[in-house]
């Protein structure tokens, strides 16, 4: 399931909720003050890799020739 961010639109927190795809903004209330005028934010997507995100020793890219 996918985090995503809102933003109250009637006190201004902003808060992230784990949710199933496909939960709307009309299902969603603000922790804080209980609105249910949110807005759902564009957020980066977060990318993980097991192999700790450094390429592997003696592996060229071949493209572009290099």
């Amino acid at each position: 399931m996918p985090i995503y961010e809102y933003r109250c639109e009637d006190c201004g927190g902003t808060f992230s909720l784990l949710q199933k795809m496909g939960t709307g903004e009309r299902e969603t209330s603000c922790p804080a003050c209980g609105s249910d005028r949110v807005r759902r934010l564009i957020s980066a997507p977060a990318v993980g890799s097991s192999a700790g995100g450094a390429p592997a020793v003696g592996h060229a890219c071949s493209i572009g020739g290099g």
